[in-house]
Formats: structure tokens, sequence, C-alpha cells
């Protein structure tokens, strides 16, 4: 049913335009057009498809199949599987190709390889060992500059003149770590010749060039520029490129049989300096409009960039958005008729492959956040955040097997970063042997004051000491504390045995529990500290034993003992960020749109309905995503975009929003002012829905007590089971009973959940005959997030669900 007074509402209150912004000033990125861009792009693909299943063109028939491997590579990361039908007639064209039927080219059997796969490596085992075996053979292993790297072919190496290029050892590299990946062995003498080529040729400025500036009369490379002029395309080759032989060895950690050292910097030798030099240099001369340095090969540079960040698990380059810039102006390049993206001056030779590489971009750009890692260092401890560089990574790996989905993760400089950026990650976390807790009080200030945001805006933060040190526990305890204004503890408390995160997904051996503390925040467990932990063999943190827990790793086997260390803590790593995200996921332009419209940043247009969620600052917004989900659903039956934002009970800010929520889980208290302000609202037609979150008394006590402020002369009165209100006459359901979770205990301890069925409860204010005020006592906000890790007394979500439209209904036949 359409409320009948929707238009007269829309009079009354009008609506303020706001234009959503980023933290920077730009517009965020639109999911739906990136999507429509990649549905289109796949679609001009599947439509150039020739009927032999391939994409080659027959000027470059001799690279096959090169271009339709690149082709496969950008469907199967827009979504398509290898059962649907271009990607499984593609699938069918390239399998006829062998390493010899391909002149032993690098391009096409490393593009090949990398296709295999990511399509099934299972199926295509024997034929990723065959071209993994040709690319080892085609490495240049002569005593000058060129050792390590490749050339199109292998058999140019018969030839005195042969020189290796950084564009096909890149690809050489790709399609290598991709085998390893699927199992396949790679001798560590060729990821040692990897690793030394991409640090001979590494200009001074930080950058790569395409080839080695290499004076064969003299044996002597360019003192300055190794590589030659470096460009955007070939230093994100070199930064990968460094990045893959750091990510194939354990960082940070020692083993000596069952004995693990964690924290151990001088466990293994990094590139951290060299791959540093490359973002500067990139940061520096950073274009998404051209490949810089060349100003050729835009698409292959971007295709470069986004694998650059991504790996690498970086979101800026100096202050710029990789991806937010590069999908702006992917989007703006794409040729509307064709739906493709157009190769000529951009220098790629062909349409698909343009269109390919910006799909890859913009798919594989996008893949949702899982975590990212805090960075708060100071110039006495510049690493002390990071001791195992690759933990996440590991983790992200593991998790992304388990979910059947692909996951990223990225770094947030604590010294750099806006409210917004922490809004864009669901879990935050925190580890080091130091105090995060910066000296100067202006960034503690920020630092407190953002977490403080992330929090009350949904966000998680798992925060984990290291190395039996103290000062890190206590340093975040201190911050706790700090962001709950003073709270003993910084209110976390030791977590009960029959808390979901011991049981969301993987099952824990019992032998391996340790003592995770947690503190509550709105709906559920929204930070937990994990406290320096010793095995009895050594202190061993869970980010220690991610870190060894390498799906690449190679070397002798573990012991069982720590076999059985890291696999628990997997499954702890596991539950702790299922109980964070319940899976629900978004990808990173989605994300970015969300944090806007949670931050309060995004409105709407004349002409939308404006619904609003009150919000007396600190804690107030503890569950940001209740009232948008439930509006979400309510536009199903409302001919207008209903759109949420949060308001203060100020005049200046109540005038535009005939519908407000409230809700909270802490007492509070109104001004003189706002009482007035609200007072003002409700004479001119406004409407209050309110709950007590996780049925909170404190909340409820201080909601009937400040109403009394509101209105001094009216009753806070119990609303009757008959009242029109649970009826089906504006549209809802007819409402006699309504399921109430509640914790289950035995012998004074909690053991579980249980739901029963009771009549509605619920508590109002009339004016002149209408209710203007409706409160519950019992928890609505969290049921209609949904969240099924939720610790929360109250309705169930379907029952939250009902109440919740018959009342929205009730309001607006009413207003």
């Amino acid at each position: 049913m359409i409320p009948t007074r929707l238009f007269l509402i829309l009079l009354l209150f009008g609506s303020v335009p706001v234009v959503a912004r980023t933290v920077a000033g730009a517009e965020p990125l639109s999911p739906e057009a990136v999507q429509k861009a990649i549905d289109e792009g796949t679609r001009f693909l599947t439509d150039r498809q020739q009927p032999d299943g391939s994409w080659e063109e027959d000027a470059y028939r001799q690279y096959a199949p090169g271009t339709t491997s690149l082709c496969l590579l950008a469907l199967l990361s827009s979504g398509m599987t290898p059962d649907d039908e271009p990607v499984s007639r593609g699938l069918h064209y390239i399998e006829q190709f062998t390493p010899e039927m391909q002149q032993r080219q690098t391009y096409p059997i490393a593009l090949q390889t990398m296709v295999f796969c990511q399509a099934d490596p299972e199926k295509y085992r024997a034929r990723i060992e065959e071209n993994a075996g040709a690319l080892l053979r085609g490495q240049f292993r002569t005593e000058n500059p060129y050792s390590g790297g490749w050339s199109y072919s292998d058999l140019q190496q018969n030839f005195s003149y042969a020189t290796a290029d950084n564009s096909n050892s890149q690809f050489a590299v790709l399609a290598l770590y991709e085998a390893q990946k699927a199992g396949v062995e790679i001798p560590e003498s060729v990821w040692k010749g990897i690793e030394e080529y991409w640090i001979r040729l590494q200009n001074k400025d930080g950058s790569w060039g395409y080839r080695a500036s290499y004076d064969r009369k003299s044996d002597r490379l360019s003192a300055r520029n190794a590589s030659g002029t470096g460009t955007g395309s070939m230093t994100c080759a070199g930064i990968v490129a460094l990045w893959v032989s750091d990510a194939l060895r354990i960082s940070g950690v020692s083993l000596s049989g069952d004995k693990i050292s964690c924290c151990d910097g001088d466990a293994r030798p990094s590139n951290r300096e060299r791959i540093e030099k490359g973002f500067d240099w990139l940061a520096d001369h950073f274009s998404v409009r051209s490949n810089p340095g060349s100003g050729t090969y835009l698409y292959y540079y971007l295709y470069g960039l986004e694998r650059t960040g991504r790996l690498t698990a970086c979101r800026f380059f100096g202050d710029k958005d990789w991806y937010r810039e590069g999908a702006d102006y992917l989007l703006g390049l794409k040729n509307e008729l064709s739906r493709s993206w157009k190769a000529g001056a951009s220098g790629e030779t062909l349409d698909v492959v343009a269109t390919s590489f910006a799909l890859l971009f913009l798919s594989k750009g996008r893949w949702p956040v899982l975590v990212s890692k805090l960075r708060y260092d100071s110039p006495e401890n510049s690493q002390e955040w990071n001791c195992h560089p690759d933990d996440l990574d590991h983790l992200t790996r593991f998790i992304e097997s388990a979910w059947g989905k692909n996951l990223t993760w990225q770094v947030i400089d604590a010294s750099k970063a806006a409210a917004d950026d922490y809004r864009q990650t669901p879990v935050l976390s925190i580890s080091g042997r130091v105090s995060p807790l910066p000296d100067d009080p202006a960034a503690r200030r920020a630092l407190v004051e953002n977490l403080r945001a992330y929090l009350e805006q949904g966000g998680f933060i798992l925060a984990e000491a290291l190395d039996g040190d103290e000062s890190f526990e206590s340093g975040f305890r201190e911050l706790m504390a700090l962001i709950l204004d003073g709270e003993e503890g910084g209110g976390l408390q030791l977590l009960p045995e029959d808390h979901p995160i011991w049981t969301m997904e993987a099952k824990v051996d019992p032998a391996y529990v340790r003592p995770i503390y947690g503190a509550d925040l709105g709906c559920r467990t929204s930070v937990v500290l994990i406290p320096a932990a010793s095995d009895g063999v050594g202190t061993v943190s869970l980010s220690c034993l991610w870190e060894l827990a390498d799906p690449l790793r190679r070397g002798p086997e573990y012991t069982e003992s720590v076999e059985a260390r890291i696999d628990a803590a997997l499954a702890i790593g596991q539950n702790i960020l299922a109980y964070a995200t319940g899976r629900e996921l978004k990808n990173k332009d989605e994300a970015a749109e969300e944090a806007a419209l949670r931050a309060g940043e995004m409105g709407g247009r004349r002409g939308d309905f404006f619904a609003a969620l009150l919000t007396l600052g600190r804690g107030s917004p503890c569950a940001p995503r209740a009232i948008p989900r439930l509006m979400e659903k309510i536009n199903e039956t409302i001919p207008v975009q209903t759109v949420v934002r949060q308001v203060r009970p100020e005049a200046d800010q109540l005038g535009g929003a005939p519908l407000l929520f409230f809700h909270g889980r802490q007492a509070f208290t109104l001004s003189s002012d706002q009482a007035a302000a609200l007072r003002d609202y409700f004479s001119w037609g406004g409407f209050l829905f309110a709950n007590a979150v996780c049925g909170s008394r404190a909340f409820a006590d201080s909601f009937a007590a400040e109403m009394k402020k509101v209105f001094p002369d009216a009753r806070f009165e119990p609303i009757p089971a008959d009242d029109p209100l649970f009826s089906s006459l504006y549209g809802g359901k007819e409402i006699r009973t309504l399921a109430v979770r509640r914790p289950r205990a035995e012998a004074g301890e909690r053991r579980g959940w249980e739901e029963k069925s009771e009549p509605p409860r619920l508590y109002g204010i009339k004016q002149e005959g209408r209710w203007v005020v409706v409160f519950s006592p019992f928890d609505v906000s969290c049921a209609l997030e949904a969240r099924a890790q939720s610790t929360c007394s109250g309705y169930t979500p379907e029952s939250a669900y009902n109440l919740s439209v018959n009342v929205v209904l009730y309001a607006m036949e009413h207003l």
C-alpha cells in the first residue's frame, strides 16, 4: 500500500540537497557505472569471439594463442566461469597449443599458463608444468646483465645479439608465480636469478625502463639508468617482481625444530627499500591518463598499476587513490557505441587487447578488502607495526580459499589516513611490540577520533600484542579508554567460552585456545585484543604463525607441532574475520560509496523522501546499517528513493526529515535547546521511532526521562495490542506475537540462545489522537542489521523487520 499523504509530506518538509564528496573532494565512484562498464566490455569481447573460439587476428597469428589467452583472463576476472560458453570455447582453442607450437615464445606461453591456473589448476596441472618447464628453459643464464630475464623466445638465445627485456620478463615472472601457487615446484635458482635481474636493472631514481642499458664492448651498465629511461609500466613490473621474490620467503620468523622465534628482523633479506624507491617514483610521476615516461601503452600500464597496488596492499601512490582515479578515467574513455576501449593512440594494436587490459584493471582492482593493517610507526620504531609483513597476506589467501571468493587486503597509514579511509575496511588489524598511541598530542587526538568514528560506523578492530611485550597491550588499552571516554581497561573483558568467535566456522584445537579479550560496542563485540601468549616453546603470536602459513613456502617441512599451531592460528583468524564481517564483503567501489552513506556525506535530490537517524554524538550510531537496510526494503513499496542521513537534535537539521529513528546502548541526556528543537519538530508533524540496542536498560531509562523534557504534559504509555499500528490497515502485517531472542542460562552461566514468542511490547506518546513517538525496550536495530554474530537480546530479524515496517507505514499515513 502506498502512503496516501506521501506528496503532502514532500511538500511540507521538502528536502535539503546534499552532494556526496569524499575526503579529497571528489565524487565517489559509482559501483553501478563500474559494473555496467565491465558487463559491456565482456559483451564486446564475446561478440568479437571468432567461430574457432579465438580472438586472434590474421596479422598476429604468429603470436597465438596470446590474444585469446589475454581475453580469457579478462573474462574470467570479470565474473565468467570455465562453464560459460565463450570461456569454454576459448579454453578449447588454447588447449591445442603446446610450447613448441607457440615457437617457445614468452608472451603467449605465460598468458596461457595464467589462464590454466585461473580456470582450473587441477585439470590443467600437466599443461601448467609443461609451460613452466618451457619458461624455465627460456630464462637467460648468461654472464651479462640479461641473466635471470627473458626475451621474446628462447630461440633467440642462440644468437649473440639476444637481449632480455623487462616486459617479457614480467610476464614470465607472473606465470611462474601462478604456477607455483598451483603447486608446481619452481627451483630456488630460478627465483634467485629473477631477483638479481630486477635488482641489477633498477635505475638510481627507483624506476625501471624497458631493457638494460648495456654496452657490450665495455661490459658495463649505465651508471645512472641501468635499464634506460624509467616508465610507469616497467616500474610496476619491477616492483611486482621484487615483491614476488620477497613473498616467496618467510619474513621475520626463524625456526629451529619446534622452536619459533618471532619478530626476527634478520630472518630473511628483504627488498623493501628497493620497492619503496619504486613506489616513490610512481608517486612522483603518477598518472592514469598516460604511461609515465612513455606516453604509449596506456592500458598495458593500467593493468600493471592495478597488479602493483593490489599485490602490495597499497591503496595510494602518494595521495592518489589509484583505483578510483583509474576507474573514473577508464569509464570516460569507453566507447559507448562499441562498448569497448579503443586501441590506436594508446599504443595497443587491437581493441580486444585494450578492452581486456581495461577489464582486468576494473574487475581485479575492485576486489573486496577483507582486512587492513594499521601503520603507526615512528622514527624510533619504524617497523614495529609490521614485524611480520606477510601475515595478513597469508591469512587473506587462506580465507580466500576457504570462502571461495577473490579478496585483498591493504595498509592504512595512521599519519595520513582520514576517517573515510578507515570506513572502507571491514576489519582493522593493529599489532606490534610498542604502544600504538602517538606521542604527538595532535596525532593522538586524530587517531582516537578516527577510530571512534570507525567503530561507531560499524568497524571492527583486531589487535594483537607481539613477542611477549607488554607495552603494546597497555598502550592499546589506553587507546580504547580514550575512545570510550575513560572506560576502565578500555572496556575489554575476557571472551566467554560460548562466544561466537570460537565457533563461527572453523574448529579450534582446544590445546591451542588462547585468551582473547573483547569490547562490545553497539550490536556485537567490535574490538578484540589478543595478548602476547606463550605456548611453552616460545612466545608465538597469531601474526607470527600466519607469517609461517605461506602457501608458496619452499624448504623443509614443518614439524607436526608447528603445523598444528599454524592450523589453530588460521582457524582462529578465520573465525574472527567471519564474525567481524559475516562474509558480507563489498567490492572496493561499493565500500567507498557505503562509507560516504554511513558518514552522512551522501544525501539526495529534491523529491527524495528523507528518513533520518538521530545522533547525539559519541556512541549513538551504534547500528549504522540498521535503518538503511530497513528503508531499502520499504522502498519496494514506496515509489520514491528513500534516503537516510544522520541529524542532531537541532532546529536547522530536523526540518527536512519527516521520519526520525533513534537507538542507543548508553545513557544520554538532552540539553534544553535540544529538547525544544524536538518539541518544535513534533509540532510540525514529525515522528520518532526509537529502540534500546541490545535491550539496554540504561538507554531505555534515559529515553523515558528525556521524553518528559520534550513532552512535559504527555503520558509515556504502553501501546495496546489491539492498536491499528499492529494491524494490516496501513499495508503491513497483522502482528499478534513476535519472536524474542534471549540468552539461555544453566546453573547461572550463559549457554547459547533461546527464542520465545511474545505479544509485541511498545510504548508511545500521543498527540492529537496519533502516536508521534514509538519506543521498543527490546532491541530492533541490531536485529535489522541481521548479523549472524550478534550477541544481543531482542527481536529476531524477521520480527524486527515486520514490526518496523508496520511502525514506518503507520507514521507515513499519519504524518
